[in-house]
Protein backbone atom coordinates (compact mmCIF):
# COMPACT_ATOMS: atom_id res chain seq x y z
CA UNK A 1 0.00 0.00 0.00
CA UNK A 2 1.24 3.50 -0.76
CA UNK A 3 -0.14 7.02 -0.95
CA UNK A 4 0.39 9.47 -3.78
CA UNK A 5 1.08 13.18 -3.46
CA UNK A 6 -2.64 13.98 -3.26
CA UNK A 7 -3.34 11.66 -0.36
CA UNK A 8 -4.91 8.94 -2.49
CA UNK A 9 -4.22 5.49 -1.11
CA UNK A 10 -3.23 2.79 -3.59
CA UNK A 11 -3.16 -0.89 -2.78
CA UNK A 12 -1.38 -3.49 -4.87
CA UNK A 13 -2.76 -7.01 -5.02
CA UNK A 14 -2.79 -9.81 -7.53
CA UNK A 15 -6.02 -11.63 -8.39
CA UNK A 16 -4.03 -13.92 -10.66
CA UNK A 17 -0.32 -13.83 -9.75
CA UNK A 18 0.67 -15.41 -13.06
CA UNK A 19 -0.66 -12.36 -14.92
CA UNK A 20 1.66 -10.01 -13.02
CA UNK A 21 4.70 -12.26 -12.67
CA UNK A 22 7.21 -12.55 -15.54
CA UNK A 23 6.88 -16.06 -17.07
CA UNK A 24 10.53 -16.94 -16.58
CA UNK A 25 10.32 -16.05 -12.88
CA UNK A 26 7.17 -18.16 -12.44
CA UNK A 27 8.77 -21.13 -14.18
CA UNK A 28 11.94 -20.86 -12.10
CA UNK A 29 9.92 -20.71 -8.88
CA UNK A 30 7.94 -23.76 -9.96
CA UNK A 31 11.07 -25.78 -10.69
CA UNK A 32 12.77 -24.78 -7.44
CA UNK A 33 9.87 -25.00 -4.99
CA UNK A 34 7.21 -27.54 -5.94
CA UNK A 35 9.20 -30.78 -5.91
CA UNK A 36 10.36 -32.14 -2.53
CA UNK A 37 14.03 -33.14 -2.44
CA UNK A 38 14.52 -36.81 -1.52
CA UNK A 39 10.80 -37.03 -0.78
CA UNK A 40 11.04 -34.53 2.08
CA UNK A 41 8.20 -32.00 1.93
CA UNK A 42 9.81 -29.99 4.72
CA UNK A 43 12.68 -28.89 2.49
CA UNK A 44 10.25 -27.61 -0.13
CA UNK A 45 8.45 -25.62 2.56
CA UNK A 46 11.79 -24.23 3.76
CA UNK A 47 12.57 -23.01 0.26
CA UNK A 48 9.11 -21.44 -0.01
CA UNK A 49 9.68 -19.60 3.26
CA UNK A 50 13.07 -18.40 2.04
CA UNK A 51 11.59 -16.97 -1.16
CA UNK A 52 8.84 -15.23 0.81
CA UNK A 53 11.47 -13.67 3.08
CA UNK A 54 13.57 -12.66 0.07
CA UNK A 55 10.66 -10.99 -1.71
CA UNK A 56 9.48 -9.34 1.51
CA UNK A 57 12.89 -7.69 1.88
CA UNK A 58 12.82 -6.57 -1.73
CA UNK A 59 9.43 -4.98 -1.12
CA UNK A 60 10.85 -3.16 1.91
CA UNK A 61 13.73 -1.93 -0.25
CA UNK A 62 11.27 -0.79 -2.92
CA UNK A 63 9.42 1.43 -0.46
CA UNK A 64 12.62 2.67 1.17
CA UNK A 65 13.92 3.81 -2.23
CA UNK A 66 10.87 5.92 -3.08
CA UNK A 67 11.68 9.63 -2.88
CA UNK A 68 9.89 11.88 -0.44
CA UNK A 69 7.77 14.45 -2.25
CA UNK A 70 5.51 16.67 -0.19
CA UNK A 71 4.00 20.00 -1.20
CA UNK A 72 2.22 21.26 1.93
CA UNK A 73 0.34 24.05 0.12
CA UNK A 74 -0.95 21.68 -2.56
CA UNK A 75 -2.00 19.17 0.08
CA UNK A 76 -3.94 21.82 1.99
CA UNK A 77 -5.75 22.97 -1.17
CA UNK A 78 -6.81 19.42 -2.03
CA UNK A 79 -7.91 18.78 1.56
CA UNK A 80 -10.05 21.94 1.61
CA UNK A 81 -11.67 21.02 -1.72
CA UNK A 82 -12.48 17.58 -0.29
CA UNK A 83 -14.07 19.18 2.78
CA UNK A 84 -11.38 17.87 5.13
CA UNK A 85 -8.47 19.29 7.06
CA UNK A 86 -4.93 18.29 6.30
CA UNK A 87 -4.39 17.44 9.97
CA UNK A 88 -7.25 14.95 9.83
CA UNK A 89 -5.82 13.34 6.71
CA UNK A 90 -2.37 13.06 8.25
CA UNK A 91 -3.83 11.53 11.40
CA UNK A 92 -5.33 8.73 9.33
CA UNK A 93 -1.90 7.81 8.01
CA UNK A 94 0.22 8.43 11.09
CA UNK A 95 2.32 5.35 10.44
CA UNK A 96 3.52 6.69 7.09
CA UNK A 97 6.60 8.88 7.11
CA UNK A 98 5.80 11.03 4.10
CA UNK A 99 3.95 11.33 0.83
CA UNK A 100 5.22 9.01 -1.90
CA UNK A 101 5.23 9.97 -5.57
CA UNK A 102 5.87 7.07 -7.94
CA UNK A 103 6.08 9.41 -10.93
CA UNK A 104 9.32 10.80 -9.53
CA UNK A 105 11.00 7.40 -9.81
CA UNK A 106 13.32 6.59 -12.69
CA UNK A 107 12.01 3.65 -14.71
CA UNK A 108 15.56 2.77 -15.73
CA UNK A 109 16.89 1.92 -12.27
CA UNK A 110 19.95 -0.28 -12.53
CA UNK A 111 20.17 -3.47 -10.48
CA UNK A 112 23.51 -2.36 -9.03
CA UNK A 113 21.80 0.76 -7.68
CA UNK A 114 19.14 -1.33 -5.96
CA UNK A 115 21.27 -3.86 -4.14
CA UNK A 116 24.33 -2.46 -2.34
CA UNK A 117 22.58 -0.90 0.67
CA UNK A 118 20.08 -3.74 1.13
CA UNK A 119 20.85 -5.64 4.38
CA UNK A 120 19.84 -8.78 2.55
CA UNK A 121 23.25 -8.81 0.93
CA UNK A 122 25.22 -8.53 4.14
CA UNK A 123 27.01 -11.84 4.54
CA UNK A 124 26.83 -11.55 8.33
CA UNK A 125 23.02 -11.46 8.34
CA UNK A 126 21.92 -14.57 10.24
CA UNK A 127 18.44 -14.27 8.75
CA UNK A 128 19.65 -14.18 5.15
CA UNK A 129 17.39 -16.52 3.15
CA UNK A 130 19.84 -16.81 0.25
CA UNK A 131 21.76 -19.91 1.43
CA UNK A 132 18.56 -21.97 1.38
CA UNK A 133 17.90 -21.18 -2.28
CA UNK A 134 19.69 -22.19 -5.48
CA UNK A 135 21.98 -19.36 -6.54
CA UNK A 136 20.63 -19.57 -10.09
CA UNK A 137 17.09 -18.96 -8.80
CA UNK A 138 18.07 -15.87 -6.81
CA UNK A 139 20.00 -14.44 -9.76
CA UNK A 140 17.06 -15.00 -12.10
CA UNK A 141 14.59 -13.41 -9.67
CA UNK A 142 16.87 -10.39 -9.28
CA UNK A 143 16.96 -9.96 -13.04
CA UNK A 144 13.27 -10.66 -13.71
CA UNK A 145 11.79 -8.72 -10.77
CA UNK A 146 14.17 -5.97 -9.68
CA UNK A 147 14.89 -4.62 -13.14
CA UNK A 148 11.22 -4.11 -14.00
CA UNK A 149 9.97 -0.54 -14.44
CA UNK A 150 8.93 0.91 -11.11
CA UNK A 151 5.23 0.94 -12.03
CA UNK A 152 5.20 -2.83 -12.49
CA UNK A 153 7.95 -3.88 -10.09
CA UNK A 154 5.77 -3.81 -6.98
CA UNK A 155 2.99 -5.71 -8.77
CA UNK A 156 5.47 -8.44 -9.69
CA UNK A 157 6.88 -8.67 -6.17
CA UNK A 158 3.37 -8.96 -4.72
CA UNK A 159 2.50 -11.59 -7.34
CA UNK A 160 5.59 -13.62 -6.46
CA UNK A 161 4.61 -13.58 -2.78
CA UNK A 162 1.03 -14.60 -3.56
CA UNK A 163 2.08 -17.45 -5.85
CA UNK A 164 4.64 -18.89 -3.46
CA UNK A 165 2.30 -18.52 -0.49
CA UNK A 166 -0.37 -20.47 -2.38
CA UNK A 167 2.08 -23.25 -3.17
CA UNK A 168 3.34 -23.29 0.40
CA UNK A 169 -0.21 -23.69 1.71
CA UNK A 170 -0.74 -26.65 -0.63
CA UNK A 171 2.51 -28.33 0.30
CA UNK A 172 1.89 -27.92 4.02
CA UNK A 173 -1.61 -29.45 4.04
CA UNK A 174 -2.08 -32.95 2.61
CA UNK A 175 -5.88 -32.63 2.47
CA UNK A 176 -5.67 -29.30 0.65
CA UNK A 177 -3.11 -30.78 -1.74
CA UNK A 178 -5.33 -33.79 -2.44
CA UNK A 179 -8.33 -31.55 -3.05
CA UNK A 180 -6.30 -29.38 -5.40
CA UNK A 181 -5.19 -32.42 -7.42
CA UNK A 182 -8.78 -33.60 -7.72
CA UNK A 183 -10.31 -30.22 -8.58
CA UNK A 184 -7.60 -28.64 -10.72
CA UNK A 185 -5.79 -31.64 -12.17
CA UNK A 186 -8.63 -34.05 -12.85
CA UNK A 187 -8.15 -36.50 -9.99
CA UNK A 188 -5.32 -38.64 -8.72
CA UNK A 189 -4.79 -42.41 -8.69
CA UNK A 190 -2.01 -42.55 -6.14
CA UNK A 191 -1.43 -43.54 -2.53
CA UNK A 192 -2.41 -40.72 -0.20
CA UNK A 193 1.03 -40.26 1.35
CA UNK A 194 1.88 -36.58 1.56
CA UNK A 195 5.24 -36.83 -0.21
CA UNK A 196 3.80 -38.88 -3.10
CA UNK A 197 1.03 -36.35 -3.69
CA UNK A 198 3.49 -33.44 -3.59
CA UNK A 199 5.78 -35.15 -6.06
CA UNK A 200 2.87 -35.89 -8.40
CA UNK A 201 1.77 -32.26 -8.22
CA UNK A 202 5.26 -31.17 -9.26
CA UNK A 203 5.28 -33.67 -12.14
CA UNK A 204 1.97 -32.36 -13.45
CA UNK A 205 3.18 -28.77 -13.38
CA UNK A 206 6.38 -29.77 -15.12
CA UNK A 207 4.18 -30.61 -18.07
CA UNK A 208 1.72 -27.72 -18.03
CA UNK A 209 3.79 -24.93 -16.48
CA UNK A 210 3.03 -22.87 -13.36
CA UNK A 211 -0.64 -22.27 -14.16
CA UNK A 212 -3.66 -24.47 -14.77
CA UNK A 213 -5.64 -25.02 -17.97
CA UNK A 214 -8.81 -22.98 -18.14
Amino acid sequence: MFRDSRGVVHTVSSADPLEDLPPEAAKALQNALLRPVDGDVANALERCDAVLELVDRWQDSFFASLPEVFDIDEERRWAVEAGMSLDDIEAQYAEEDSELDLDAMDDDDDLDDLLPDDPLFDGDDDGNPRPVLPEALVSLLERELLLLPVRTRLEALVAASDLVENWSDLLADVEKLLGHLVLRHGGVDLPLEHEVLADRHAELHAGIGPGHPA
